[in-house]
């Protein structure tokens, strides 16, 4: 029996690497996309891409379904980041379309939703519009969290362990486990044809508020006082230190999405007549 060909870009960041090890363990093929070689594995193969440039042709010979999980966060310059970032995205699937590739699945952000003023969430939602008229599949993963989470968890589990948190009014969060995004995505593309044309959230239905969440991230669960903190003094202070070209942690605009987080969850019908489930967060 002939194994079906995934092609997953950003294979070797932390989102791209649990689809790639998800897609392996459900007897798919997998062909990284991405700038260096991954290690060495089973049913997976290589070929050279990075965001921002035109594809090869034989980019996406024999491939079946395409997941783009490559986004670049690196670039502090807005043109330069939206020509990388959102330009970059629509040549690779322009390149996909024109080879033929049927599903195509985008991973987007909570932070893309109509309203939005985070920078990344407004670079997300322009692909999404791409990705929709193209009619494939938008995934909007929640908060991630799990073994050697990164990103937003990565950052929230640093300052869990601090002796102090940090409270930035009603903060609150959709979050998913890294295990059931994984297994979520190989279902979704699955059951392709029932999602082909919508944008569906990842995460649990229930929102957790900030310190809820630290709880949960912190060493043995153990809650640590809490410390109102003005967001918008955190943010133009933040925004200074950006305008020097300095190299932070944690972004202006990663803080924008945490303070100003969507409250809405879309295709939660859809992810339920798929059976995809996402468990709640444990306390």
């Amino acid at each position: 029996m002939t194994r079906s060909v995934v092609a997953v870009t950003g294979a070797t960041g932390y989102l791209g690497s649990l689809f790639m090890s998800a897609f392996v363990d459900a007897d798919y093929d997998v062909v990284a996309l991405t700038r260096r070689e991954p290690s060495a594995t089973p049913h997976v193969s290589w070929r050279a891409y990075e965001l921002g440039a035109t594809p090869p042709r034989d980019t996406f010979e024999g491939v079946d379904v395409l997941v783009h999980a490559a986004w670049d966060l690196g670039n502090s310059d807005a043109q330069e980041s939206w020509a990388r970032n959102v330009g970059g995205s629509r040549r690779l699937l322009d390149a996909a379309r024109e080879a033929g590739v049927a599903r195509v699945v985008f991973v987007s952000s909570m932070s893309a939703y109509f309203g939005t003023r985070q920078t990344y969430g407004i670079s997300k939602l322009a692909v999404e519009r791409t990705v929709l008229d193209g009619h494939g599949v938008v995934v909007r993963p929640g908060l991630v969290y799990g073994d050697n989470a990164g990103g937003m968890a990565g950052t929230l589990t640093k300052i869990a362990s601090l002796p102090v948190w940090p409270k930035f009014g009603r903060s609150a969060l959709f979050l998913a486990h890294s295990d059931d995004v994984a297994t979520g995505m190989v279902s979704l593309v699955e059951n392709y044809d029932d999602f082909a044309g919508r944008v569906v959230g990842f995460a649990h239905a229930e929102r957790v508020d900030l310190t809820t969440i630290l709880a949960s991230f912190a060493p043995h669960g153990k809650r640590h006082p809490t410390v109102p903190v003005p967001a918008s003094l955190v943010m133009s202070a933040l925004r200074l230190v950006e305008a020097t070209g300095a190299s932070l942690p944690f972004r202006s605009d990663s803080l924008l999405g945490l303070v100003r987080a969507t409250d809405v969850l879309p295709g939660q019908d859809l992810l339920a007549n798929a059976n995809i489930r996402f468990r709640p967060l444990a306390p």
